[in-house]
């Protein structure tokens, strides 16, 4: 293995970081204070049969409370409503009406962010902790922290740049807006929409009985919360596992190859960097893929150039399928680690690893992919035979 000149770039917070992840890395080290972390030198992916009990018992708890919070948030708006609404042949207030309702609202809505902000930083927290997970381990960066607190907030991963690579790069632009503007209307949207539904399903007569039409969004808000705090939950675990998982995957990898090509450890990096062109994403998983690799990888002559730029998919499958047939397997099984860190398989990922099947002479299969992410979702040891089967 060569000694790399290049220098990894971690996360670390700046000015531009959002005011609620400094903040959740603040409360983080709060809870940190005096605690001491019992696998700190393990493998914190390789969870024992308590330590998965843990788990499960955190992640359930915070979709319970998430559920409770948004029923009992809906329920106070939905009993401001049924109180002001106009009986049959009644005349109401229209200021009066909204001015109750959106009093209400807005007041019970505040109280249900707050609380699962708080509720989901402090789950996290401890799902960490069930882990084995040091938040501070990366010292100053402090970019494993960083993660958490992102993932507990909802928040987006940094935008930029990864060694040339631009996650965007293949994005429909009109897409990502879309995307955005739909994630963020959410709740309110979906309460709407279900109010009309239900006025156009059940009819007038069901619908005018006020003590009906007020109270349908109280179970559906209910769910909504379960749902999105599920996810955040299943999010935060996957965090806390894939740094390591990457690191020891990747290693084990390379330890796999006796020998390697500049052009078969360049391909490498652009197998990576094809991954995070296809998730549209600086996932922090992929980024410690990616870090990991340019380690092992060693010095490069050159990472891309203007005719075949580093996030150029097409350019991967290119080189791929110009590497001998010998040198093709370890980029396979390198890309396959950067394609399930993440947790998720994209249609646009299975797109990518059929297509460098395909380059590198193999017949289309998902399955091995499929088996890979499962053994890692379940924070299992992925055996090198696993790995091997891969190409």
């Amino acid at each position: 293995m060569r000694t790399t000149k290049l220098k990894t770039t971690p996360y670390s917070p700046t000015a531009q970081t959002p005011l609620l992840e400094r903040m959740g890395v603040r409360y983080f080290k709060l809870l940190s204070r005096g605690r001491v972390v019992q696998n700190r030198d393990g493998a914190v992916h390789l969870l024992s049969d308590e330590e998965r009990v843990d788990l499960r018992r955190v992640h359930r708890n915070v979709v319970i409370r998430a559920a409770i919070a948004g029923a009992v948030s809906t329920l106070v708006s939905s009993t401001a409503e049924s109180l002001v609404t106009p009986k049959d042949g009644q005349a109401g207030s229209a200021v009066l009406f909204w001015g109750v309702v959106g009093g209400a609202t807005a007041v019970a809505s505040l109280f249900e962010i707050l609380f699962l902000y708080w509720d989901g930083l402090r789950s996290v927290h401890a799902l960490s902790v069930a882990a084995g997970l040091d938040l501070f381990a990366g010292g100053e960066s402090q970019a494993v922290a960083h993660a958490m607190a992102r993932a507990a907030l909802e928040l987006p991963n940094p935008q930029g740049t990864l060694l040339g690579v631009d996650p965007h790069r293949e994005a429909s632009k009109t897409r990502l807006v879309i995307v955005s503007i739909v994630y963020k209307l959410k709740v309110s949207v979906t309460n709407f929409l279900v109010k009309m539904l239900v006025g156009q399903v059940l009819g007038r007569a069901m619908v005018r009985t006020w003590l009906v039409l007020p109270f349908v969004p109280v179970p559906l808000t209910a769910l909504w919360d379960a749902i999105v705090c599920h996810i955040i939950m299943r999010e935060a675990r996957i965090r806390a596992m894939g740094s390591a998982a990457a690191v020891e995957m990747v290693e084990t990898l390379f330890r796999m190859t006796p020998a390697t090509s500049e052009e078969q450890e360049l391909t490498t990096v652009r197998a990576v960097a094809a991954t995070i062109v296809r998730t549209e994403d600086l996932h922090p998983n992929i980024v410690a893929v990616m870090e990991v690799v340019r380690r092992e990888a060693g010095e490069l002559e050159a990472y891309g150039d203007d005719d075949a730029p580093l996030d150029d998919t097409a350019s991967f499958l290119r080189a791929l399928a110009a590497l001998p047939p010998g040198e093709r397997p370890l980029v396979m099984r390198v890309l396959a680690v950067a394609a399930i860190v993440d947790g998720r398989m994209t249609g646009a990922e299975q797109r990518l690893w059929q297509q460098a099947q395909t380059a590198a002479g193999i017949v289309p299969d998902l399955v091995p992919l499929r088996a890979l992410m499962k053994a890692f979702v379940h924070g299992d040891r992925v055996p090198e035979a696993v790995l091997r089967n891969l190409a």
